[in-house]
């Protein structure tokens, strides 16, 4: 058991009232303070300490009173198992003294150095989510605020549940009512233009869709159509983010264990699998599109895909700055 010094208690004190937000209006009672024992146990705490001598009983005692959420290997959802919230003191919280980024809180704890937030299986799916409301009440409130929408968002009340059962229904559907009246299509079209913005939504991709429609009108037709697939269960670099111990400049192929051992680390290390995927088409844009390997480029528009195992890859359109046609290209390749 620990003893007390009160010197300690009064440093600590004055630390946290000038640190911590929660404690600058918190008076600091020297009185109380001086009449604790020096370098002892508080009375109060040697009356309620009791003495066990079964050892099954110390065991338990020795776990703690708080259980430790991430070191049960079956993941809980609720909030005590993901260190974000909304509580005073969360990320964005205007009461800080220094602002803290959502999302550079969350660039922060992912590559953490002991890899629970990386492993842990719940932890990227709720911080993505948080990432997309985040995002919708963002847009959704710059949208609010615009004086279109003040015409539109009495229409939008005038609205029964019945009415969006059934443009959910035809949406599931793909069918079109003829019915659908102007105060749904009001609603839909702000929810479309949200949900663009929302990374990883299906609105989202269809506003990439249109962006490349865009580039195709005003460039014209794409010179090339690139997949990037890169491998990543077979390369040491990604084995190497992912905690292997090995070096780079002198690989034992020994080191780099069979291919089901790999694929195993690459798929519980999803954030170095991304690390690695990065690294590895920064270096590849900066050869070809900034390094001008493939000639002058007016263009170029690329997305980020999963495959069914998890595995990242990227689809790139490229326009050439010249006049060739098709079978020219060809000719020349």
């Amino acid at each position: 058991m620990l003893t007390m010094r009160k010197k300690k208690i009064i440093e600590a004190l004055h630390w946290l009232k000038k640190h911590n937000v929660l404690y600058q209006n918190v008076d600091i009672n020297l009185k109380n303070i001086a009449q604790l024992t020096e370098d002892d146990v508080p009375e109060c705490i040697m009356s309620m300490t009791e003495q066990k001598i079964d050892d099954e009983e110390i065991q338990s005692e020795r776990i703690g009173y708080i259980p430790d959420p991430l070191s049960d290997p079956i993941e809980r959802t609720t909030t005590d198992s993901i260190p974000i919230s909304s509580r005073r003191g969360a990320p964005e919280d205007q009461s800080r003294p220094v602002e803290v980024n959502l999302r550079e809180r969350i660039r922060y704890l992912l590559p953490y150095n002991d890899r629970r937030f990386e492993m842990n299986h719940s932890f990227i799916f709720v911080v993505f989510s948080l990432l997309q409301r985040h995002d919708a009440c963002f847009h959704a409130q710059l949208i609010a605020t615009k004086p279109y929408f003040r015409v539109s968002a009495d229409e939008i009340q005038s609205l029964k549940s019945k009415d969006i059962e059934m443009a959910l229904d035809n949406i599931s559907k793909k069918t079109y009512s003829s019915e659908s009246s102007n105060a749904l299509n009001k609603l839909l079209h702000h929810i479309k233009t949200i949900g663009g913005r929302v990374m990883g939504s299906a609105y989202s991709h269809t506003a990439l869709c249109t962006r490349i429609h865009a580039l195709i009108y005003n460039q014209g037709l794409p010179s090339i159509f690139l997949t990037l697939n890169p491998a990543d269960i077979h390369s040491p670099v990604a084995l190497y983010f992912a905690g292997v111990k090995l070096d780079l400049d002198n690989i034992q192929m020994e080191q780099l264990t069979d291919t089901y051992k790999r694929a195993e680390i690459i798929a519980s290390h999803p954030v170095a699998t991304a690390k690695y995927f990065r690294l590895l088409i920064s270096n590849i844009l900066d050869t070809m599109i900034v390094g001008g390997v493939l000639g002058p480029i007016k263009a170029y528009f690329g997305t980020v895909e999963i495959k069914r195992r998890g595995s990242l890859h990227l689809h790139l359109l490229i326009w050439l700055d010249h006049d060739m046609k098709p079978a020219d290209m060809k000719d020349k390749i």
